[in-house]
């Protein structure tokens, strides 16, 4: 008796591990590794994914958190090798070895999806017809940024707190490797100079000047975090209260924690104690902000649309179709070859609607 409890348990144990691993007896096994799930924006597509593996059933998606931690990934990545999975999703911490994992990928047999990361080299595409890399288009949400920001300076005679004649900035970044975070930086800082405008002091970064799209730019680095940016923000307004005319955040989470700070000091309560603040992803709670006036602009990156072309793209690619824009068919989407490339919508109080997503859905 005692051994066929043994037995029960140990089999009871074994079935409970196969449906956590999201190991199935027939069809397609996908890992999908998310740099952090701590991310707002990162949690809300990891659900969106789930809800449309467990509702189609073609491919069964496992979940793993990289908890932005290069190792952790790795660890990660060996196991789904070891569980023979047909796809792995790669929201990838390590960007300087991307190649070197594209092409192990390619060793491992596996289809290499690498999602809202930076892309493998277009030498490692070539080398591996298996790599694919869908990502929403960064350069836009830097943009989108820069532009509400030169609207606000255009209708706001006062933006200009210390009198200086130049646009002082606290520029709250991401990962400094990472794409998103280098676009998103530099493409919103070009647009205001575009624009006519004069960079001041990058207010607890390097100062810069001849901003171009894609330069490299060494602001506040916050790790996308809401209580980095807080604690950074905080420390700054201690020192340069006075000389702050808006705050350029790489996502809402670091947006709100610049808020929260902002607020604590005094700020928000009037037009005069007024500073904008720019964010990227529209979240949930970066749309309250716009509606509570204190975010001024923010753009949509949809997770669910990245969920949803994840998935699209392994059913496809499981039933033998061809991957092209027709195929797809989601709105907003573009497939230049092995990419899929999801656009930016600019949110501010005028289209709060347009901000609006069902990360509940299981469609694609």
């Amino acid at each position: 008796m005692k051994k066929k409890m043994i037995s029960a348990v140990l089999t009871a144990t074994m079935v409970s591990a196969m449906m956590a691993s999201g190991a199935s007896a027939e069809g397609a096994t996908a890992g999908a590794i998310w740099y952090n799930a701590a991310d707002t924006f990162i949690a809300n597509a990891t659900q969106c994914l789930s809800n449309i593996s467990e509702a189609d059933g073609t491919i069964s998606v496992t979940m793993a958190d990289s908890q932005n931690d290069i190792t952790v990934q790795d660890q990660h990545v060996s196991n789904f090798y070891t569980q023979g999975v047909d796809y792995l999703v790669l929201n990838n911490v390590n960007n300087a070895a991307a190649d070197s994992i594209a092409a192990e990928m390619g060793e491992e047999g596996v289809v290499g999806i690498f999602v809202n990361t930076n892309a493998p080299s277009d030498e490692a595409f070539e080398a591996n017809e298996n790599l694919w890399y869908v990502s929403s288009v960064s350069t836009q949400s830097g943009e989108n940024m820069g532009n509400a920001l030169v609207e606000y300076f255009e209708n706001n005679d006062g933006w200009d707190r210390n009198g200086n004649g130049k646009v002082d900035f606290i520029l709250l970044q991401g990962m400094q490797t990472f794409s998103d975070t280098i676009n998103r930086s530099s493409y919103s800082l070009a647009a205001i100079e575009a624009a006519g405008y004069e960079l001041g002091s990058c207010i607890g970064g390097d100062d810069v000047t001849g901003v171009q799209g894609g330069d490299s730019i060494n602001g506040v680095i916050c790790n996308f975090s809401r209580s980095e940016a807080q604690e950074n923000v905080e420390a700054l307004i201690a020192s340069y209260g006075d000389d702050i005319d808006c705050i350029i955040a790489d996502n809402d989470d670091e947006a709100l924690g610049a808020i929260a700070a902002l607020q604590a000091h005094g700020y928000f309560t009037d037009d005069s104690t007024y500073i904008p603040v720019v964010g990227v992803d529209a979240t949930a709670a970066g749309c309250e902000a716009i509606e509570a006036g204190t975010l001024l602009e923010t753009s949509l990156n949809n997770p669910v649309k990245l969920a949803q072309c994840t998935y699209k793209l392994m059913y496809l690619l499981e039933n033998g179709e061809e991957v092209t824009q027709e195929s797809v068919g989601i709105d907003g989407v573009t497939v230049e070859g092995h990419k899929i490339l999801i656009d930016y919508v600019s949110i501010t109080a005028d289209n709060l609607d347009d901000a609006s997503y069902d990360i509940t859905t299981t469609e694609f």
